[in-house]
Parts: C-alpha cells; sequence; structure tokens
C-alpha cells in the first residue's frame, strides 16, 4: 500500500482495472439508486403524498399537509400518525405528481 500525501486527498481516486479512470471518491456522490450492489435499487425514490382529511360528513376533504414516502402503506401510516390532532371521519393521501392542474395561476 502506498503512502497518502497531502496532494492525493482530494475528492476523486483512481480505481484498480478502471484504466486509471478517475472515479468519485465519495459513496454518497451517486444517486442510491445507481450505486451498485445497492440493495433497494428497485425502490423509486422517496414521493410527496398530499394528505385530504376532513372532521365532518357536511365539510369537504381539505389538504392538512404533506408526507414523504416509498409506498402507499408508509405513507398512510405516516399522515395517520402525523395528523392525528383531530377526530377526522375520513382521511386519504394522493400522489402529489397524480395531481393534474386544470387553471394555473
Amino acid at each position: 500500500m502506498s503512502a497518502r500525501t497531502p496532494t492525493d486527498r482530494g475528492s476523486r481516486r483512481a480505481r484498480p482495472g478502471m484504466g486509471g479512470a478517475a472515479q468519485p471518491a465519495s459513496r454518497s456522490a451517486q444517486p442510491a439508486g445507481q450505486r451498485r450492489g445497492h440493495a433497494h435499487a428497485h425502490i423509486m425514490a422517496d414521493r410527496v403524498w398530499l394528505v385530504l382529511a376532513r372532521r365532518s360528513y357536511e365539510e369537504p376533504l381539505h389538504q392538512v399537509g404533506t408526507v414523504t414516502a416509498d409506498e402507499v402503506e408508509l405513507a398512510q401510516v405516516y399522515a395517520r400518525t402525523i395528523y392525528d390532532e383531530f377526530a377526522w371521519v375520513e382521511m386519504a393521501v394522493v400522489p402529489r405528481d397524480a395531481v393534474i392542474t386544470v387553471i394555473a395561476s
């Protein structure tokens, strides 16, 4: 193993077998889904979910907040846990990217 000098402590390093090509020194430089051998590469990056609720059947659903989760089951648990300050008669989560703008302001 060779000794490192202060000048080669940069953010890039040469990898053996790669023809001396420089690569990021840190794994965090790549998105989680693109890391080689990453166990959860198939999981979608965190999605933002709108949380809609109402306290009585007479009032319409309205947005009470948002949660961030990879899948709908987690979004449901997060919404119920975070927004439990009222006795809601109905609560729903909707992916923010599923909302279609009809009139833009």
